[in-house]
């Protein structure tokens, strides 16, 4: 009587959706998910003999589950996980299935890789790193006429001069990093600030030297989309050895949305759309 109970025991393999993840329920053992925290998402399929079974390996810091076709559930989550990381191709058991019998283990998400990636919107390419969001000249520049860029504009990859009957405006390239508040990754500008007639002699001067160090005051002078206007925002602008591009930092007491997010930090959703506005409006 007894075996005929412990035999007739029906095991319990069930995957529910919660708020912000699932759970799963594997013959009692629970192991709980929210989808931020997932590393890794490996599928792969078991052979039972007269029939495969597709699998799914899930992965967090501390915690592993396997999940499968066959668990109460699996179509809801299913739905439900390719939304959450829509980088997974949505035939993907339909792809692991063929050819039968064969475990045919497949990677179909990994957040360090996935961080690293930015797959662009324009052409459909996967980046390996974010690019950066560059401007090739100052605001101040592209406001002029063809005309005018050719009689009183002077640009190259670094350097821009606007020469006007009362004043020579000056401006440098240099960059920003933004924060990025749920990612390893960082967002790099690459911007044009105006500098005085003596700081910008003395930084041109020391152009090509390794161990030149040392800050300036300056203006914004490149207009960021999200923001509108961000030109005349007030910054430190600090060069580094080994002639990399000045960075600058943007004084923080100054009101703007532009400087406050730059403190604040953004999130990677908002810098992702940084960088699809840019490949769309700037060449």
């Amino acid at each position: 009587m007894f075996w005929k109970k412990l035999k007739n025991k029906k095991r319990i393999e069930k995957v529910e959706l919660t708020e912000n993840g699932f759970v799963v329920n594997y013959n009692g053992e629970i192991t709980q998910f929210e989808w931020n925290e997932i590393d890794k998402l490996i599928g792969f399929k078991f052979d039972r003999f007269t029939v495969d079974e597709i699998c799914l390996n899930i992965e967090a810091e501390n915690k592993i589950a396997i999940t499968t076709e066959d668990f109460i559930g699996w179509r809801d989550f299913m739905n439900e996980l390719l939304k959450k990381f829509p980088e997974i191709d949505e035939h993907w058991e339909g792809i692991i299935a063929q050819p039968p019998f064969k475990r045919n283990e497949t990677e179909l998400f990994n957040r360090i890789k996935t961080e690293k990636e930015f797959r662009c919107n324009e052409c459909g390419k996967v980046h390996s790193e974010w690019p950066a969001l560059a401007f090739k000249s100052p605001a101040n520049y592209d406001c002029l006429s063809d005309n005018e860029k050719s009689e009183i504009g002077q640009l190259d990859t670094d350097f821009c001069e606007i020469q006007h009957e009362d004043q020579v405006d000056k401006f440098i390239r240099v960059t920003l990093t933004q924060k990025i508040n749920d990612a390893c990754e960082t967002l790099e500008y690459g911007l044009w600030v105006s500098l005085s007639e003596k700081s910008y002699l003395d930084y041109k001067e020391n152009f090509n030297n390794l161990n030149y160090e040392t800050g300036f005051f300056g203006w914004l002078c490149s207009n960021i989309a999200e923001y509108g206007d961000t030109s005349s925002i007030p910054c430190d602008v600090m060069t580094k050895s080994g002639n990399d591009r000045p960075e600058i930092f943007p004084h923080e007491d100054f009101d703007h949305q532009f400087v406050r997010d730059y403190y604040n930090g953004i999130s990677k959703k908002e810098a992702e759309n940084r960088i699809n506005e840019m490949m769309k409006n700037v060449g």
